[in-house]
């Protein structure tokens, strides 16, 4: 995708709704790489005086998210109605967007001028941005240094640019991806844990009953980011990457082979056909499945439906251990005039507030979780009935933040092509092809390669 730099103006001239859902924290493995020099800032912007105040002149930004749901933006307004308390000069406007494909799109049409002056993202997004030079990397790490020692070091590992010189979006929570599986129903069958892939294979198999509704596990096979968060945990286990060291295309090697392979001998015991996030939770709940992959926004519904005790979590291992995560960020748009780079700037350091971010993490417990210490111990965290209910896995979600491993970071560099890659999608549809459409391994791993150089080319 071709770079352009772009003079953005952030108000709009008239109040635009539109309908919203998108997803996305993650202690990432420990890998070397040069960080970024995290000292505070010398300069901070500060709360003025209630006379300074007075004189200012007033600013509206908007703040583009994807909390369609009302009750989320009900306490995003009350965060808001906070925030103008404190700065009264500054007007803020949410703008939420409805469902993953709308959001890429309103982004791009964006891109051509007027952007949010904050803008909520996931990893890949968040790429895709800075790749296109509409984020203002200087006012993103302004933010992140002053809250200098307070975010888990890995969630800065994995929030680096290219460079490791600065940020692509300032943390504000995040989830991870993993194995949930019916512990009583293994223990009844005498299964150890399905965390190898050898324990994996041989689950699925032993619970495979098709003729009585029953399959070995809920596999993602949709055409769509799922499948590839799915499948990158099995490849990278191996050593398996999108790209390699010199961010060139590396998805025919034969570690990738061997990852696609297990995965399609996996997927016939598997649900059939396209299994997006609705099928892969609900056949989990209702028990046509003994496992399945899925992130951390599961907890709420085990609670809810009373099944918690009976579920464990496991992470995939192969020669090492990997999870799949996502950091929600903010990004703060580049072109802003200095009023509202100003007032975008305070709004973010706003929302990664203690009290803030716990009131942001509680829209969505156990599925958003914290990126920051502080704020994982903090009692008025921890005072949720939802958070409550999933102390006993505690450490095993601790664990998969600490594997976290992800397409496009190598070698400690964090390719910023690997967002266009996700989302044009071709990784997926790979592995839908492999799945549904039963290609072969070998084909879609050329077919795939060759995408993949087409992309990094333009």
């Amino acid at each position: 995708m071709k770079k352009m730099k772009k003079t953005l103006a952030v108000i709009l001239a008239t109040a635009m709704t539109f309908s919203l859902a998108a997803c996305g924290g993650e202690k990432a493995e420990e890998t070397p790489q040069q960080q970024p020099n995290t000292a505070p800032a010398e300069s901070q912007a500060e709360a003025p005086s209630v006379a300074e105040t007075e004189e200012r002149d007033p600013v509206a930004i908007q703040f583009m998210h994807s909390m369609v749901e009302e009750e989320r933006q009900q306490t995003i307004q009350g965060i808001i109605d906070k925030f103008e308390e404190e700065y009264s000069w500054i007007t803020v406007e949410q703008v939420p967007v409805d469902g993953d494909s709308a959001y890429d799109t309103k982004l791009t049409a964006f891109a051509g001028g007027g952007m949010p002056a904050v803008i909520e993202v996931n990893q890949n997004r968040a790429k895709w941005l800075v790749g296109n030079e509409l984020a203002d990397l200087d006012a993103i790490r302004e933010v992140i240094e002053s809250k200098s020692g307070e975010y888990y070091d890995a969630i800065l590992k994995i929030n680096t640019t290219e460079d490791g010189q600065n940020f692509i979006g300032v943390p504000v929570g995040g989830w991870v991806q993993g194995i949930w599986y019916n512990k009583t129903a293994f223990e009844e069958k005498g299964l150890e844990a399905p965390d190898t892939w050898d324990n994996i294979l041989a689950a699925a198999e032993a619970f495979y009953d098709p003729d009585n509704k029953k399959y070995g596990i809920a596999l993602p096979t949709v055409d769509g980011s799922f499948s590839e968060q799915s499948f990158s945990q099995f490849a990278l286990s191996v050593g398996a990457n999108a790209l390699n060291a010199d961010g060139e295309a590396d998805f025919n090697s034969d570690k990738m082979i061997k990852a696609l392979t297990f995965y399609k001998e996996l997927y016939q015991y598997s649900i059939q056909g396209s299994n997006g996030t609705t099928e892969v939770k609900d056949a989990l709940l209702n028990g046509s499945v003994p496992m399945g992959i899925y992130s951390t926004y599961i907890l709420k519904d085990l609670i809810n439906e009373g099944m918690m005790d009976d579920f464990g979590f496991a992470l995939v291992t192969g020669e090492n251990s990997a999870s799949y995560g996502s950091v929600g960020m903010l990004s703060i748009s580049d072109g802003l005039n200095d009023e509202e780079r100003e007032a975008a700037v305070l709004f973010v350091k706003f929302l990664v507030e203690t009290e803030n971010n716990i009131e942001w993490l509680h829209m969505a417990p156990g599925g958003q979780q914290p990126v920051m210490p502080a704020v994982a111990d903090d009692p008025a965290y921890l005072d949720n009935e939802i958070i409550k209910g999933f102390e006993g896995l505690s450490s095993e979600i601790s664990a998969a933040f600490g594997s976290i491993s992800l397409f496009g970071i190598v070698d400690g560099r964090n390719f910023v092509s690997m967002g266009d890659i996700t989302s044009s999608n071709v990784i997926s549809r790979a592995i839908y092809d492999l799945t549904v459409n039963g290609k072969e391994p070998e084909d879609v791993a050329d077919e795939t390669q060759k995408q993949i150089e087409a992309l990094i080319s333009e």
